[in-house]
């Protein structure tokens, strides 16, 4: 309010007007100093990325199954103050990997930037096709943006007990791509604590701190993963310099990938070709067999075991 002294007029303000205004000032430069953080989450289906986020943003909500895309967000306040001065928002794909650059396209990218491609370690033919399909899509979208990938290898409480040769064909293949592609890899499961803290500990490190700090190192193929992007060598992982055509024929040499039954397939078997529903059911029951005979991706000590068993029976 304004009051005269010696003819000139002032303005005071009254102790509610100056703490308007205090506030309005301690929010501005809040929003100015403030860290915001992206990171994109994309991978397999069913792997525990809905799990992994409500772990992070401490949520006990039972994980419903992610249609396409989810968005989460969590906020950290400062203890001087009380204003946020930490927001990290969280986006989740689980649709169709042929979609998901344009999924990408409208999310609104501003302050660090991750990007986590979570893969399945319990199907091992499903892996390349993943890990090669996200990240193909990440850089070229990405061309002309600062960000950090990290790969999350997923239910390793399954892979842990995969025959010794494959677990070490698959680690040397992600070694292989997470050194191509200057990125981050760590080993995961819900079910083991203390890969599931780690976890907790590198996404609290990328949402409110100073972005992916990996204390510790693993290389050993026999215990869970862990490598800081740029730590790894070609000599270290004893194959040659090599790029991506190269590290994926080394892979599937070993490892058929997955049949990739097409959609126009799936729409022809599930057609009514028969004149009693009753037989149509049957055909699509056939073909539900089938297609998960073709998906089927057992360790190979059960392979092995399944074929000795086999021939136990044959002998007999």
């Amino acid at each position: 309010m304004p009051c005269a002294e010696n003819g000139i007029f002032k303005f005071r303000m009254s102790i509610p007007e100056l703490a308007v205004e205090l506030l309005k000032k301690s929010i501005k430069e809040a929003k100015c100093n403030s860290t915001v953080t992206n990171i994109i989450i994309t991978g397999n289906k069913n792997v525990g990325k809905s799990s992994l986020i409500n772990a992070f943003l401490e949520k006990n909500d039972k994980p419903r199954e992610t249609k396409v895309l989810e968005y989460s967000f969590g906020r950290k306040s400062s203890q001087k103050s009380g204003i946020e001065k930490c927001i990290c928002h969280v986006w989740e794909y689980s649709g169709k990997l042929e979609m998901l650059k344009d999924v990408l396209t409208p999310i609104p990218i501003n302050g660090n930037f991750y990007i986590c491609v979570m893969i399945d370690l319990s199907k091992v033919k499903c892996i390349w096709n993943i890990i090669e399909t996200c990240l193909q899509i990440i850089t070229e979208k990405y061309q002309s943006t600062v960000y950090e990938i990290i790969i999350i290898g997923g239910k390793y409480d399954i892979f842990k007990n995969y025959d010794s040769e494959i677990k070490k064909h698959v680690c040397t293949m992600i070694r292989s791509i997470a050194l191509l592609y200057n990125a981050h890899v760590i080993f995961h499961s819900t079910k083991e604590p203390p890969l599931l803290r780690r976890s907790k500990e590198v996404f609290y490190s990328m949402g409110f701190g100073k972005g992916i700090t990996l204390k510790d190192r693993n290389i050993n193929f026999t215990k869970p993963l862990i490598i800081p992007k740029g730590s790894d060598t070609w000599e270290n992982i004893g194959i040659p310099v090599s790029n991506l055509d190269q590290i994926k024929n080394r892979y599937i040499a070993r490892v058929t990938p997955e049949v990739d039954l097409q959609n126009n397939n799936s729409a022809i078997a599930r057609n009514r070709t028969h004149p009693e529903p009753i037989l149509d059911a049957l055909s699509n029951l056939k073909y539900d067999e089938l297609r998960n005979i073709a998906c089927f991706d057992p360790a190979i000590s059960e392979y092995l075991a399944g074929l000795n068993c086999i021939g136990h029976v044959k002998m007999h």
